[in-house]
């Protein structure tokens, strides 16, 4: 049998849920790129961690899925706190240093998953089992609720960065770091919430990637890419850039699934940012 418009629909579907999860990683790293000017290479492991941390609880000790998500969501956003304080803050801005760090963290990261929970595979519950069917459609639930979360996330951070006096701080000090420190913000303080919330957003990420696909330790560097490719795509520092990059990357690889097997998935991500980066550099919504 041919593909059929049903088939194209569905791809289409199944792609914006899927972006759901993207966009979570996506704008983690652009939140702490973007205010910081760091390109945190452990990112993925981060988002790796957040996964693992559900199985931990939810898998080996019974805890509910939601709950679990919520609590890895929380002990990874302090996690991201101690990575600031510990290995980003004392480097002082120095570009190399954070990309040798950054890269260190990550192989350490992954290697203590490997001794804690062993290699293979591992797979966490589903988040709402079963599927709707809509006019022969069918699109399943734990999907609808990545991407219900993710959305709801994202305005979450939308509203905190342009709302409240924390918000308006990061994006002070991202626009201009040396004024925002003349008007009283503490630089380290917005670091280290940065990374506790970009932390925080990728364990959802992945605890939301990990209920739809299985997890294994090696997850968090084709997450890092995924995130690279959302800010290329997005442009830097844009939030809205984020979602949009995450939601086309989600619709462009389940598509190309469809019509020409699973494996272009893993090319598309790096398609896109040679594709972006000769033709368009500063992304859909970055600016000059």
């Amino acid at each position: 049998m041919g593909i059929g418009l049903q088939d194209i629909i569905q791809a289409t579907i199944n792609g914006l849920c899927m972006g759901g999860t993207y966009i979570l990683i996506g704008l983690g790293l652009t939140l702490i790129l973007g205010i910081m000017n760091i390109l945190q290479f452990a990112h993925g492991e981060v988002y790796m961690l957040g996964a693992f941390g559900v199985y931990y609880l939810c898998v080996l000790n019974g805890v509910n899925i939601y709950l679990a998500v919520l609590i890895s969501m929380v002990l990874t956003a302090i996690v991201g706190l101690i990575i600031e304080r510990i290995l980003l803050r004392p480097l002082k801005g120095v570009f190399l240093s954070y990309v040798c760090a950054t890269t260190g963290l990550s192989l350490i990261m992954q290697t203590v998953i490997l001794l804690t929970f062993t290699k293979g595979t591992k797979q966490l519950p589903s988040l709402w089992k079963g599927s709707f069917d809509i006019g022969g459609v069918f699109i399943s639930r734990e999907r609808v609720v990545a991407i219900v979360i993710a959305l709801v996330l994202t305005l979450a951070l939308y509203s905190f960065l342009k709302w409240t006096k924390y918000g308006l701080a990061m994006t002070a000090s991202a626009q201009n770091r040396e004024g925002a420190l003349m008007q009283g913000i503490n630089p380290n303080v917005m670091s280290a919430m940065v990374v506790a919330i970009g932390s925080g957003l990728a364990a959802v990420g992945g605890a939301l990637g990990g209920s739809i696909f299985n997890l294994d330790p090696y997850m968090g560097g084709l997450g890092f890419m995924k995130g690279i490719t959302l800010i290329v795509i997005g442009g830097l520092g844009s939030i809205p850039g984020a979602v949009v990059g995450g939601l086309i990357l989600g619709i462009a690889e389940s598509l190309l699934a469809l019509f020409f097997g699973t494996q272009m998935g893993i090319v598309l991500p790096l398609v896109l940012v040679i594709a972006f980066l000769i033709f368009r550099p500063k992304g859909l919504f970055g600016h000059d």
